[in-house]
């Protein structure tokens, strides 16, 4: 899929231009409506990465497909009027450098194309994320499958209980589950933070691989993965859908030496009470303690409701829980200070100039063993002091795994209800990595 060397960039455009219009042009004439495209966006020449929107205005549009090098590479999702679409294109597949698209619309019920455009991008992946100088990666995934990497990820957070059968637990990869060392209870099973579905909890939907209408919850297509939800089980008293999670089997601590920097590409959807996230929390480590509860560090929360949490928002935070008579100095955690803030953080969260709503924007944290740094889009807004560490002490401390998952509902999502008129609804994850120093 690399791209040709040694030919000029005006020959590539007019090889792959003059393919499309011979394309087009083979449709015999006909009776039927005229049918013509054109790129609205990216503008030509413009550099792009990751996952990239293509977006496409015409008339009498049924089918949009795009190629480079006679090679399909998406196909794009039009309007109903037939008037605009859009494709999604994996550019991690191409080379860094020039590259031609091109894009044939057929009309409805036209046997073959009957318009074309085309489209010169450079792709840019070597620098595509904002990792700060003297970070190399070792650790990532690109979502350039057809499926969720299961050797990497798990669908069910580290803890034990959840409200599926004993028959639907035993379906769960046995390297996602761990062992109690007191109690012996199976860990790796827990499918929602909300409660057992007899009271409300902090969430209002269960974790499912595949949802009760068949519907894969985990897709991969286009160089990156889907978490869906549905509102498939509103008959339930509190926990009335059905989402998805991803939860790292690989777990991350840093050190002085090797401090760490851990970014993904995300785009929120944009939806009355969503919840989609991107944090860290204790994993099995080498299972001589279950996963303690602090230590816990948020990278986006971003519950979207009426009260203060806007399409503009994104919450950070670090977890700590104490007793003030055990611990009368203050959390092992802490003390958390705020050594540096943007003006645009008001010490929870960061609010942006616009939407951060259905458009790919990247998330990192810069994290040491006593501070933790937040961006947005190569953006430093925030640094907290804070040291991970459970509350038994540092013996009991077990290494992070990462969580992204698409909560709905609840006391703080759903403050002002769920719009489930926007179902089912996603949370698009173009790339996980993770760098060290």
């Amino acid at each position: 899929m690399g791209r040709s060397r040694g030919r000029p960039l005006r020959a590539l455009l007019a090889a792959a231009g003059a393919a499309a219009l011979v394309l087009g042009a083979a449709q015999p004439a006909s009776a039927a409506p005229r049918v013509t495209l054109a790129v609205a966006a990216p503008t030509s020449g413009s550099t792009v990465h990751d996952t990239t929107e293509l977006r496409f205005t015409g008339t009498n549009l049924a089918t949009v497909r795009v190629y480079r090098l006679a090679h399909l590479v998406a196909t794009a999702t039009v309007t109903a009027d037939g008037t605009a679409a859009t494709s999604q294109v994996d550019t991690t597949a191409f080379r860094d450098g020039p590259v031609v698209l091109s894009a044939l619309a057929w009309g409805r019920g036209s046997l073959l194309p009957r318009a074309s455009a085309t489209l010169l991008v450079r792709v840019g992946n070597a620098t595509a994320d904002q990792h700060p100088a003297g970070y190399k990666l070792v650790y990532g995934d690109e979502f350039a499958g057809r499926a969720l990497d299961r050797d990497k990820w798990c669908t069910r957070y580290m803890y034990d209980g959840g409200t599926e059968s004993a028959a639907e637990q035993a379906k769960i990869d046995p390297s996602c589950l761990g062992r109690d060392p007191v109690t012996g209870t199976t860990l790796g099973t827990l499918d929602t933070l909300g409660g057992n579905g007899t009271a409300p909890g902090q969430e209002a939907q269960v974790y499912r691989d595949v949802n009760a209408g068949g519907k894969r919850m985990h897709t991969v297509q286009d160089g990156y993965l889907s978490l869906h939800a549905t509102a498939t089980r509103l008959d339930q008293p509190y926990l009335k859908y059905e989402s998805a999670m991803i939860r790292s089997k690989r777990e991350f601590l840093p050190t002085v030496s090797h401090p760490l920097y851990l970014t993904t590409r995300v785009r929120l959807p944009d939806v009355l009470g969503s919840w989609p996230a991107f944090w860290l929390a204790g994993g099995y480590g080498d299972g001589h303690v279950r996963p303690p509860w602090p230590p816990e560090i948020d990278i986006l929360e971003a519950p979207y409701n009426k009260g203060g949490n806007g399409a503009d928002v994104l919450w950070t935070a670090v977890q700590t829980y104490y007793d003030h008579d055990e611990f009368p100095d203050g959390p092992p955690q802490g003390p958390v200070r705020t050594t540096y803030a943007h003006p645009s953080f008001d010490g929870n969260a960061f609010h942006a100039d616009s939407s951060i709503r259905v458009r790919w924007i990247e998330v990192a944290a810069e994290w040491t063993p006593t501070s933790v740094c937040w961006y947005l889009d190569g953006l430093k807004f925030a640094c907290k002091d804070y040291k991970w560490v459970a509350n038994a002490g540092p013996q009991d401390t077990t290494p992070a795994t990462l969580l992204l998952n698409l909560a709905v509902g609840g006391p703080w999502a759903g403050a002002d209800g769920v719009d489930t008129t926007k179902f089912p609804m996603t949370y698009d994850i173009d790339h996980v990595r993770v760098y060290r120093k």
